[in-house]
C-alpha cells in the first residue's frame, strides 16, 4: 500500500470533499450518481438478485447507499487499505460484507458485475494488465467488469487531480488506452462511455448526461467489458463459433 495515501486513509472523504469544492458537488452526490448510472446501464438488475464486486471499495461510500437502488443485490467490498476497511467497518458493523484484499474470500465467488471505480490510476502500470485479468476472471459467462475512471482529456479533471492530496501518485489512463488493454487480454466487447459533465451550477443539464455518453469529454469514463472469450477454432466445415456475451 502506497504510504502516502494510507497516511490520508483516515481522512478520505475530508480531502476528496476539498478537492471537489470546484463542482459544488460532495462526495455522496458522485456516489449516488455512480449508482443511477449503473442503474441505467443495467436495469434489468434493478430488482433482481446478482453478486456485485465492489472493488477498491474504500470505507463504504458505495455500499452506504447501495440497497438503496439494488435492494437484491449481494455486495462485496474489498480493498488493500486495512485503515479503509477498518473505517468501513466501524461505518456499517463488523459483519458488514468488506474484507481486505489479502483475504480469500472476495476472490472465492463468481460475479455479475465487478466494479472498480477510481482505482486503476493508482495501479502501477505494469500491473495493471494482470489486475484486470484476474477480475476477468471473477466474471460470471454474462458478468461484466466497469472500470470507472477520470478523463484525463477533460482539463477541469486533470485539475481536480492535481490538487487533490490522494492523487499524488495518480497516472491517469486515456479511455483509448484502456480499450486497449482490455482488448489485448481478450476481454468481450469492450466499450466506452463517458460521464460527469457537469458542476454544480449547471445541474440543470444533468437530465442531458446519457446521452453525452459517446462525447470523449466528459470528466469521468467508464471502461466496460465481458469475460475473457476462448479463442475462437475454425471447425471442420469452415464454420466459426459465434462468440458470446452481451453490451
Amino acid at each position: 500500500m502506497n504510504p502516502h495515501f494510507e497516511s490520508l486513509a483516515q481522512n478520505y472523504n475530508t480531502v476528496v470533499d476539498r478537492a471537489l469544492q470546484s463542482t459544488g458537488f460532495d462526495t455522496d452526490h458522485f456516489v449516488r450518481a455512480k449508482l443511477n448510472t449503473l442503474s441505467r446501464i443495467f436495469p434489468g438488475l434493478k430488482q433482481e438478485p446478482f453478486d456485485f464486486l465492489d472493488f477498491g471499495c474504500g470505507a463504504g461510500n458505495l455500499f452506504a447507499f447501495f440497497p438503496d437502488v439494488f435492494p437484491a443485490a449481494h455486495y462485496t467490498g474489498a480493498d488493500l487499505s486495512e485503515s479503509l476497511i477498518r473505517q468501513a467497518h466501524r461505518r456499517f458493523g463488523e459483519n458488514a460484507p468488506f474484507c481486505n484484499l489479502e483475504a480469500p474470500q472476495w476472490s472465492d465467488r463468481k460475479y455479475d458485475l465487478i466494479l472498480a471505480a477510481g482505482v486503476f490510476h493508482h495501479i502501477p502500470r505494469e500491473q495493471q494488465g494482470p489486475c484486470l485479468e484476474r477480475l476477468g476472471a471473477l466474471l460470471k459467462s454474462d458478468g461484466k467488469v466497469l472500470l470507472w475512471e477520470h478523463n484525463p482529456l477533460n482539463p477541469f479533471t486533470r485539475r481536480i487531480v492535481r490538487d487533490c492530496e490522494i492523487d499524488r501518485d495518480a497516472i491517469l489512463i486515456p479511455p483509448g488506452q484502456m480499450k486497449r488493454l482490455m482488448r489485448s487480454l481478450s476481454l468481450d466487447r469492450p466499450r466506452i462511455i463517458y460521464t460527469t459533465f457537469f458542476p454544480s451550477l449547471l445541474k440543470c443539464l444533468l437530465p442531458l448526461e446519457p446521452a453525452l455518453g459517446w462525447f470523449p469529454l466528459g470528466g469521468q469514463y467508464i471502461a466496460s467489458a465481458g469475460p475473457r472469450q476462448p479463442a475462437r477454432v475454425i471447425s471442420d466445415n469452415g464454420s466459426v463459433p459465434a462468440p458470446t456475451g452481451r453490451d
